[in-house]
């Protein structure tokens, strides 16, 4: 990565996209202060990241790709660990776990990857922190798990929060995006909002003579071409299509 730009608004939930090794969970990572830039600052609410002051920590919680949790039961790590967090809502993680179908009497080390899936990010949501880091939130969770995620994250977002979705598994949660970050090549080529990107782009099974394809696909029955929205409407964008356009286009740098 090399100088990396961007503002992150409180009221959007924010998809990270990239290929692999593209820098997506080291970006996480300093925005976190697990890791220190070598040049630059990140600021959360004029806290410096890299200083990992207490209110710096209590107000971003970062949910790694994997969940290794304590071996200790399941309700007493809500209550060890959200101590941390002044926005910590114990009756919050409880209902989370309920509606994630997780029974309170078992033990952490007792409970499948999914699970452990499942109790992490019951517990990330109810941290209540005004940024929530999540890379690859639905690592290990089944179709039916994915539906309730989106729900619960859903439910929690509001005006004063910021969630930044890292992930290769672009379709659970697409629908849930306000903006879009696809990195390349250590920075970001697309870094807008959703509606911005579809009143720019629209994707066609039609093309007229003379506009440029900046992207094509051909799927069993039809091509399908990214070209530029010259109309300016708003139009629906299959994100999708639009990361591997801007992730495989060679000419795009």
């Amino acid at each position: 990565m090399d100088k990396l730009t961007s503002t992150l608004q409180p009221g959007n939930i924010y998809g990270l996209l990239g290929l692999n090794g593209e820098g997506k969970t080291t970006f996480l990572k300093l925005l976190v202060g697990m890791l220190f830039p070598k040049e630059g600052e990140i600021l959360i609410n004029s806290s410096n990241s890299k200083d990992r002051s207490v209110k710096f920590l209590s107000q971003v919680y970062f949910l790694s790709d994997h969940s290794k949790l304590p071996a200790i039961k399941i309700e007493e790590f809500g209550k060890i660990y959200g101590v941390f967090y002044k926005g910590y809502n114990h009756e919050q993680y409880l209902n989370n776990l309920e509606v994630f179908q997780i029974q309170l009497d078992q033990h952490l080390k007792n409970l499948s990857l999914g699970q452990h899936r499942k109790v992490h990010i019951a517990f990330a949501l109810a941290t209540n922190t005004p940024i929530l880091l999540m890379d690859e939130p639905t690592n290990g969770l089944d179709i039916p798990s994915k539906s309730i995620f989106r729900k619960l994250l859903a439910s929690y977002m509001n005006d004063d929060k910021i969630m930044l979705i890292a992930t290769h598994q672009i379709k659970d949660v697409d629908k849930l995006l306000d903006h879009l970050l696809i990195m390349k090549n250590g920075k970001f080529v697309i870094d807008e909002s959703i509606p911005t990107l579809s009143r720019k782009y629209k994707i066609s099974n039609q093309i007229k003579e003379g506009i440029p394809i900046i992207h094509v696909e051909e799927d069993y029955f039809q091509k399908n071409y990214l070209i530029e929205n010259n109309n300016e409407e708003e139009t629906k964008l299959d994100i999708e299509f639009l990361f591997n356009a801007f992730s495989q286009n060679s000419k795009i740098n």
